[in-house]
């Protein structure tokens, strides 16, 4: 029976780095403690992130967001204000034709 050995700190920051072999990945793909211990390498020299914060970074709404929509949200509603304007300036001279041009006046 083979005993398993766990990859060292440093093995899994060269697999992350991509310097692995497939005996690495047939690993890190059943076991549970070596993906944990991966989620928090975070090599300071080299300057890559952890996973964990790679992933923070990623998935993180920009700073600007809530002000981006808000003015989107605005420049949508004011749009939608100026073609009502006009939808209710076209049915104006609508309704005035109508009453020129079919209404009988009444007797």
């Amino acid at each position: 029976m083979m005993v398993l050995r766990h990859p060292s700190k440093k093995a899994l920051r060269e697999w992350l780095a991509g310097e692995h072999g497939a005996e690495l990945d047939a690993h890190l793909g059943s076991c549970q403690r070596c993906a944990g211990v991966l989620e928090t390498i975070d090599d300071a020299d080299t300057g890559t992130l952890a996973i964990g914060d790679a992933l923070a970074a990623v998935f993180t709404a920009p700073a600007d967001l809530s002000d981006r929509l808000e003015r989107k949200v605005a420049a949508r509603l004011d749009s939608r204000a100026v073609f009502d304007v006009v939808t209710d300036l076209f049915g104006a001279g609508i309704e005035t034709g109508k009453i020129l041009l079919i209404d009988e006046p009444a007797e």
